[in-house]
């Protein structure tokens, strides 16, 4: 519990860094979570025993900021759900049913500006005694930047943060995929993903010198696992020849004749793929044929 509290009291005190002053009006996703966090807090209901707060939320976007989350919107939705679920853990709040998050795009926002629905429900299973009916949700407007003027509703100042803070509170994204001279082929959801000449692959190599069914690569709990599958011509890390290894950033792998390079990387919510933070040491190790 101390430690949960020691997070929201980190987010609290965020202050502005170097990526959210080059992109100061950008909505970013630590901002919709502080932003959502609020309404909960302000939508709270005290019942007898228990204090209920918002579990289903709705976030308001405008038309471009909602195209520049639309790449990682399927992981940030999860992790403001999860984050959600921790406030409310910290809090002592009672959730009647878990969190729910959506996002819609709103016309009459400007870019920069960003809405958050909170309501109360039950869902569609047995009401515990005491529980407070529905709400209908209340909507409070948020800005990513002071204004000269202040009207009711809105919450001016809201701040940006560098995407190393992002990191340390799961809100940046994980970008894992594998470069090869065709293009990238992005490793999402929880594999195993194929490598081979064969099109039933997820990842197609069109070489003569890669077999139907080359390799795999495999996420494991510490990382990432690459397995050749008793092809032909064989599987290199780095120039050496295995049957099942580890594999980190930067790492080259070769099937057959074709070269490719696993990059794994977390990306911070203002800044681009080239400028992402890397998940591992790029240094070279030693390799073990043997496997692990």
């Amino acid at each position: 519990m101390g430690f949960l509290r020691s997070v929201e009291k980190r987010m609290e005190s965020l202050v502005e860094g170097v990526f959210g002053r080059a992109f100061r009006k950008q909505v970013h996703p630590v901002e919709i979570a502080k932003g959502l966090t609020k309404q909960m807090d302000e939508n709270r209901m005290v019942s007898v025993s228990r204090t209920y707060a918002p579990n289903d939320f709705t976030i308001h976007l405008s038309k471009p900021d909602a195209e520049s989350i639309q790449a990682y919107q399927s992981a940030l939705r999860d992790e403001l759900i999860q984050y959600a679920s921790t406030h409310a853990q910290s809090k002592s709040y009672h959730l009647m049913t878990p969190p729910r998050v959506r996002f819609v795009t709103e016309d009459s926002l400007r870019f920069g500006e960003f809405g958050v629905t909170a309501k109360l429900t039950g869902g569609t299973g047995p009401r515990a005694e005491g529980a407070p009916e529905d709400t209908s949700g209340q909507t409070r407007i948020f800005r990513t930047e002071k204004t000269g003027g202040d009207s009711q509703g809105e919450d001016q100042g809201t701040s940006a943060i560098s995407a190393e803070e992002a990191k340390r509170h799961g809100l940046a994204r994980e970008t894992v995929e594998m470069v090869l001279e065709d293009g990238s082929y992005p490793l999402e959801g929880s594999g195993p993903w194929s490598v081979g000449r064969s099109e039933e692959n997820d990842i197609v190599v069109q070489d003569p010198n890669v077999s139907r069914r080359h390799a795999r690569l495999v996420r494991s709990e510490n990382g990432f696992v690459v397995e050749d599958l008793g092809s032909t011509n064989g599987t290199l890390l780095d120039g050496a020849p295995i049957d099942r290894e580890r594999i980190e950033n930067g790492d080259e792998l070769t099937f057959g004749g074709i070269t490719a390079r696993f990059v794994r990387r977390m990306d911070g919510p203002s800044s681009s793929p080239q400028r992402g933070q890397d998940f591992d040491d790029p240094a070279p190790r030693k390799k073990d044929s043997g496997g692990r």
